[in-house]
């Protein structure tokens, strides 16, 4: 049978479509529109009516692009961080639901959402054994962490350190101050203590990055990268050089540069310095980005329940 799973994230929608037989699955195709659903809303608690606007008109394009796929297809549908944390992201929901009766909306916790992003992780690059790796997906209004080996996930956490959130506290210059990413940094710090702690617990080396931020990193250090590779190793090295160039940049800087996406251009500092922060806290000696993440987690949790 075919799906079409829908990763309704705080800064960019994602639509999967895939064929799942027998307990396998397999990616037809990958569809990704800016929708920025949570721009505006993170101080006052409340999803502004352009942003809900906008986001259905976007959700809508990408609908209507499942019927080139075949007409019996199940349609699922996964609300993130800014409508779950939302005073009003029920009635985002409500209308969606209205508009598009087919498709199964679900808002779901944090913790669901690392579970699947896990999932999705472990769908594109081999883990061996029992070896723990420490999991990241970086989105608009939460950055989820699990750590987990090719079987279990031992810990799991979403924290409300997005990118489009952190814009909004933060308020960055462009290019960024020191002040600015002393005032980041130090707020991230405030935020991930239960991490930092969970971390020393556990012998882990080895951090995976998923989708979104990470294939952008991934696409600026190796712009004529072959796209169909689902995990790649980003030596820190070079992302160390490119974190450095990202601080320096203006957003016009930004725009020019091979691999950068312009819905993630204003994003992409703050992504990066969390991401060499984390590295530098926790001792990561290897960094890896996964192509995969939310879609292909539930993709691959539901070929298993056809088994």
């Amino acid at each position: 049978m075919r799906i079409a799973v829908f990763d309704l994230g705080t800064n960019v929608f994602n639509l999967l479509i895939a064929d799942i037989s027998k307990g396998a699955c397999g990616i037809v195709d990958v569809i990704k529109m800016g929708s920025q659903i949570g721009k505006g809303g993170f101080k006052s608690g409340y999803l502004t009516q352009e942003a809900i606007d906008r986001s259905l008109e976007t959700f809508s394009q990408m609908y209507s692009k499942i019927s080139q796929y075949g007409t019996d297809i199940k349609i699922k549908a996964f609300a993130t961080s800014a409508v779950r944390d939302a005073k009003n992201g029920e009635d985002f929901a409500f209308r969606l639901r209205s508009l598009f009766p087919d498709v199964d909306l679900e808002i779901i916790s944090g913790d669901r959402e690392a579970e699947l992003i896990c999932k999705g992780i472990r769908e594109s690059i081999l883990l061996y054994g029992s070896e723990k790796v420490l999991m990241l997906d970086i989105g608009g209004g939460s950055n989820e962490f699990i750590i987990a080996d090719s079987k279990e996930i031992f810990w799991k956490k979403s924290y409300p350190l997005g990118v489009i959130r952190m814009r909004e506290i933060v308020e960055p210059h462009d290019p960024m101050t020191v002040e600015d990413i002393e005032k980041y940094t130090s707020y991230i710090d405030t935020q991930l203590e239960s991490l930092y702690s969970e971390v020393s617990k556990h012998n882990i080396s080895l951090m995976i990055g998923s989708s979104g931020s990470f294939d952008t990193l991934k696409d600026l250090i190796f712009p004529n990268i072959d796209n169909s590779v689902a995990a790649t190793e980003l030596p820190l090295q070079l992302f160390d050089k490119l974190n450095v160039e990202l601080i320096k940049s203006t957003r016009d800087q930004r725009l020019k540069m091979a691999g950068m996406v312009e819905m993630r251009a204003d994003y992409m500092v703050l992504g990066s310095i969390f991401v060499s922060h984390v590295i530098e806290k926790l001792k990561i000696k290897q960094l890896y980005q996964s192509s995969y993440s939310l879609k292909e987690g539930y993709m691959s949790e539901f070929a298993q329940s056809l088994k």
